[in-house]
């Protein structure tokens, strides 16, 4: 049984915060939300914020943090024992930590490549209706795409200590679900250990092959689709932003029917209709 109850949020260092913020309105079509100076927080539905954008001190490398919900203290406690037990070294968020996060506690652990997973409790939700800037479709943050350079690890990680279940693999990546939904998490063999792709549920069909012409009216380069994930049923198109990150919208995905299938990581495994990738990771070319 998964310990983590859902997504929180995304969180990224970025050289350049006016650049990105602009992109996560405009091109994503956010909703930006009031934050302190050197943030851009962004929603896009029930949650306080999705994604959050943060100056990069100059120098620094820049870092990525996934924030996931726990449901109570006690899960916090549990999940940090766990932790420990496999020889990692989970952190403890100081009340600074905290009220940047919104939430009313956390914990973290850093992986290889520097990504962090943050464990947040009691996170902020808000009570007013999401809108973004331009009728995007957007009805939630659904899922993520993580680059592992030891996918066998990082599955047993999730798996093991997280509760989270494969509910398909493409080629050697694992598509995990830690609820209803068929994944909200897809690890992919990678040359680096990276947060890949942050994507957004939207209505339906329309959503996204709207998206494909907005996309090409704005110049965003389009990395993979308008496409069908055959493991998932999900419509899908990814596109690149700023600083390497790559934003998706999804639609019409299935929920997890609990056998685990291979695909293989070619085209045909990761579109049912044939779309190419320019991402390696995708089934593109290198």
């Amino acid at each position: 049984m998964s310990i983590i109850e859902k997504l929180s949020y995304v969180r990224l260092a970025v050289a350049d915060l006016a650049r990105a913020a602009e992109f996560a309105e405009g091109a994503v079509g956010l909703q930006r939300v009031e934050a302190e100076e050197g943030v851009a927080l962004f929603r896009s539905d029930f949650r306080d914020h999705a994604l959050a954008l943060v100056q990069r001190a100059e120098g620094d490398e820049g870092s990525a943090s996934l924030g996931l919900e726990l449901r109570d203290m006690e899960a916090l406690e549990a999940l940090a024992e766990r932790l420990s037990a496999r020889g990692l070294k989970p952190w403890r968020g100081s009340e600074a930590d905290c009220a940047a996060r919104r939430c009313k506690a956390m914990a973290g652990v850093r992986l290889r490549g520097g990504l962090a997973l943050e464990f947040v409790v009691r996170p902020l939700a808000s009570g007013w209706r999401y809108h973004g800037p331009r009728d995007a479709g957007i009805t939630g943050f659904s899922s993520v795409v993580i680059g592992s350079t030891d996918v066998e690890a990082d599955v047993a990680l999730w798996c093991e200590a997280l509760g989270a279940r494969v509910s398909d693999w493409v080629g050697e990546g694992a598509y995990l679900a830690i609820d209803g939904a068929h994944h909200r998490v897809l690890l992919l063999p990678a040359e680096r250990d990276a947060l890949m792709e942050m994507q957004f549920e939207v209505e339906g069909m329309d959503q996204v092959m709207q998206a494909g012409y907005f996309l090409q009216s704005r110049q965003v380069p389009v990395v993979s689709g308008p496409g069908r994930n055959p493991a998932s049923g999900a419509l899908f198109i990814s596109f690149r932003g700023p600083e390497e990150m790559r934003f998706g919208y999804v639609a019409e995905g299935a929920a997890e029917d609990g056998l685990a299938r291979q695909f293989p990581a070619t085209r045909a495994g990761f579109c049912a209709w044939g779309s190419g990738s320019t991402v390696p990771e995708y089934g593109g070319e290198p």
